[in-house]
């Protein structure tokens, strides 16, 4: 299978300092790794940096450290162009979500993906899309 990695697993494991919370979000990550091949956009890089420091404080430098060693090997980056930006187009007419998760889905969409990691419930609106989420 193929798995849409969203920005707040990625921001979890960036800035959760309790183990006892990591180890649930670790173990989530972990598994969607071992049994699909992972994709993630640009906007959630993004998010990622920008989240982690203004919600949980976390330097710009560790953020860029955590993509480079714990994302990039193992979750390839989707192109996002015009075709992404018209289907987000007509999902933002359509649905009440944010625009940078309308761009996610249309990223999804123009390759073929249909399971997201996310707990953002906006996807559940979009049809075609399964959104997995820590049991």
């Amino acid at each position: 299978m193929r798995v849409f990695i969203d920005s707040n697993l990625l921001i979890y494991l960036n800035a959760l300092k309790s183990p006892k919370l990591r180890i649930r979000y670790e173990s989530f990550y972990l598994d969607l790794l071992s049994n699909n091949k992972a994709y993630t956009d640009i906007l959630v890089l993004d998010e990622l940096i920008y989240i982690s420091k203004k919600r949980y404080n976390v330097p710009y430098k560790i953020s860029l450290e955590f993509l480079e060693s714990i994302v990039l090997p193992y979750v390839e980056i989707l192109p996002l162009g015009e075709k992404e930006f018209y289907k987000a187009s007509e999902f933002l007419k359509s649905l009440n979500i944010k625009p940078s998760d309308a761009l996610h889905a249309a990223a999804m969409i123009a390759n073929g993906i249909s399971k997201i990691a996310s707990e953002d419930r906006e996807f559940d609106k979009i049809e075609g899309l399964e959104r997995v989420w820590i049991p």
